[in-house]
């Protein structure tokens, strides 16, 4: 009995409170376009967030939401100020120039949940 009660508290563990992550993407991401340059970047507890001035939407500022995992970190130390942002609308990709000395230096990160 005790053997079950453990083993149930385990699985608590690892399906617990963790956001669902194609869930979330779909969710945030997959119903907006984004192409804009990145105005700044931050790191919360839950999030590494960008700060996008988003052309699709008449130049407003966008909050891009990313999950804290290897590509969400992946993104975040790649993109730097300047670095044009984008994203086709019903697709969850995210397409990153980041500025260099002679030009731009370009990744795609087709899939965010990695």
């Amino acid at each position: 009995m005790k053997l079950l009660l453990l083993l149930f508290i385990l699985m608590q563990g690892f399906t617990g409170d963790e956001p669902d992550c194609k869930a979330f993407y779909e969710k945030t991401l997959y119903p907006i376009a984004i192409k804009g340059d990145l105005i700044k970047k931050e790191k919360t507890d839950e999030y590494y967030l960008l700060y996008v001035k988003n052309e699709e939407d008449g130049g407003k500022e966008l909050v891009v939401r990313l999950l804290k995992n290897q590509t969400g970190k992946s993104i975040f130390i790649f993109a730097s100020d300047k670095s044009l942002i984008s994203k086709r609308k019903g697709e969850t990709a995210l397409h990153v120039l980041a500025p260099i000395s002679n030009g731009f230096k370009g990744r795609i990160f087709p899939d965010l949940c990695e």
